[in-house]
């Protein structure tokens, strides 16, 4: 998130007051039901973006990640992720592997980090609030509090019971209204019903954290805050649909905690051992699948734009010429041309729509690519898409799209996916092994100009951006490890990478650009706020790193 990047710290020994008395550790773990990572950022959610850029009390730090994911071997819905999340195992092990499960799990094996911690530490007043009644039957234990209510009614009461002197030591709560909001509004693309209880969430968690820093002895307490996700969803569901349900947020706040991004894919089942380890628990022999998180974080270099740009296609002329000097060179096929953009000052590219002169624009070179860690890289482009499409036509590929196991990757226009509502735009990559991943759907809102990003980073993350003339910049990731990005054959715009696909693109690029490194949120939220004002990447590349 912008302006939240600092020097990393190690995660220290708990620290004493004066030397001597230890920090009292206390921890409120709050459960979002139906939080997509995205609308942390996006939504009017000032709390939880606060407490992302380590600012909501003096000595507290935040390590964040809006690419966590959730569980994987079960579908993206409540049960198997509630149960994940308190347990710290997915559901291979907990057999809770749909809604109605939980009594499947043996909690005697598995049990929640609440029981855990009230059976070493017997003296420790835990409390799980929710307003999900299934979520009774998640390791019920007389020595945990269990409430149940509606959301706005443990909105009110928690915070009283956080801010009481005698007030619990270890919390769990969890929200509905995000999933109530998604399924009634629709998640993606975001409606106003679900802002609103993104929003609603939101100040019930300020309200929490209001009366935890109001505590009389919050100065010799540690308290972690832990929030994240059962899901994500797309329209008004959270089937699994290529990271639309399964990227989530994760933010863990402490004093102890380190600034800056969580590398890697975390996920919502790190809950656990986290939580625990604050309390001075031993999870090692425990065989979480669940890791501790929040010793480590990443900061992302500011790099100017310029660094790794290997193609820059702004069309703003009536020619094709690379702008990075040395680059790949294009070459347009077909009926392939520059015209005059229509809507800003310039031209873009319109790929030939006739399908016995198959156009496209190859970029001769670019098989001979270097990238940065073995598989960085990053392509920002703006996709104008006429509802008249036929088949699943690649707007850029380095890959024979015959064959979605083939190695190399796509950008793909019009393909259907289940449950897509309307043709989309996805993101498909050949992997080792013979095996493939696909990413996305993003619904196309035809006749209009959206900016597409994808990008990946060294630790195998890649992130695919969507951002809309509205102003929303949606992000979806997943872990792409063994990705195969090199397949012998040059990039094209407007076709595969064998320059022959049957469904030729149908539609304008405009303001192409390749690096063989990864960008950053930053850079790429930095290039889709001017390319909305109508400024070219041109100019940012003459500015400083991060301006």
């Amino acid at each position: 998130m912008r302006g939240m990047m600092v020097a990393c710290t190690a995660l220290a020994a708990m620290p004493l007051i004066g030397g001597a008395e230890q920090l009292k550790p206390k921890a409120l773990v709050v459960m979002l039901d139906g939080m997509r990572a995205d609308a942390v950022e996006n939504a009017c959610a000032p709390n939880m973006q606060l407490l992302c850029a380590g600012q909501w009390q003096p000595g507290y730090h935040c390590a964040y990640s809006l690419q966590a994911n959730t569980i994987h071997d079960a579908p993206s819905v409540s049960a198997p992720n509630h149960n994940a999340i308190a347990t710290g195992y997915t559901a291979t092990k907990t057999n809770v592997k749909n809604n109605g499960q939980f009594k499947n799990c043996d909690y005697a094996k598995y049990p929640s980090w609440l029981t855990r911690l009230v059976t070493a530490k017997p003296e420790t007043k835990a409390l799980f609030m929710f307003s999900w009644h299934p979520d009774i039957e998640i390791c019920p234990n007389p020595k945990v509090e269990f409430v149940h209510g509606t959301d706005f009614a443990n909105g009110a009461a928690m915070p009283k019971r956080l801010a009481a002197p005698d007030g619990p030591d270890a919390v769990m709560l969890y929200i509905d209204l995000p999933d109530h909001g998604g399924h009634g509004f629709g998640y993606y693309p975001y409606t106003t019903g679900y802002l609103n209880t993104v929003y609603q969430s939101d100040r019930i968690i300020g309200d929490c954290l209001k009366a935890i820093a109001s505590r009389a002895t919050f100065a010799q307490e540690d308290w972690l805050i832990i929030i994240t996700s059962d899901h994500g969803g797309y329209w008004r569901s959270h089937g699994l649909m290529g990271g639309q349900a399964t990227a989530i947020p994760l933010l863990v706040s402490g004093r102890n905690v380190s600034q800056g991004r969580i590398p890697g894919t975390p996920h919502n089942f790190d809950t656990t051992p986290t939580v625990l380890a604050h309390f001075g628990l031993d999870v090692s022999g425990l065989g979480f699948d669940g890791k501790v998180v929040g010793k480590e974080t990443v900061s992302d270099p500011q790099r100017p734009l310029k660094d790794g740009l290997a193609v820059y296609l702004p069309f703003s002329g009536k020619t094709l010429a690379n702008s990075v000097s040395g680059g790949p060179v294009p070459e347009a096929k077909g009926k392939t041309a520059v015209i005059d953009r229509g809507e800003f000052i310039g031209g873009c590219l319109r790929v030939a729509t006739d399908t016995n002169k198959v156009g496209g624009v190859c970029l001769k070179g670019s098989e001979k690519l270097e990238f940065e860690n073995g598989g960085d890289f990053a392509i920002t482009v703006w996709v104008r898409q006429p509802a008249k499409q036929t088949g699943d036509p690649a707007i850029v590929s380095n890959k024979d799209w015959n064959n979605g196991y083939n190695p190399g990757v796509v950008l793909v226009a019009s393909k259907a996916m289940p449950e897509a509502k309307l043709p989309g735009v996805c993101f498909n990559s050949g992997i080792a092994n013979g095996g493939r991943h696909d990413i996305g759907p993003y619904d196309v809102e035809f006749d209009k100009w959206t900016f597409y990003a994808v990008t990946r980073s060294r630790d195998g993350v890649l992130r695919f951006y969507q951002g809309c003339p509205q102003g929303n910049l949606y992000q979806i990731s997943e872990n792409t490890a063994g990705i195969m990005l090199k397949s012998g054959m040059p990039f094209y715009l407007g076709q595969d990478g064998t320059g022959a696909y049957k469904c030729p693109f149908n539609g304008d690029i405009d303001e192409f650009a390749f690096w063989t490194r990864t960008l950053s949120h930053q850079d790429i939220r930095r290039i889709y706020e001017a390319g909305r004002k109508g400024v070219e990447l041109a100019d940012l590349l003459a500015a400083p790193a991060g301006k």
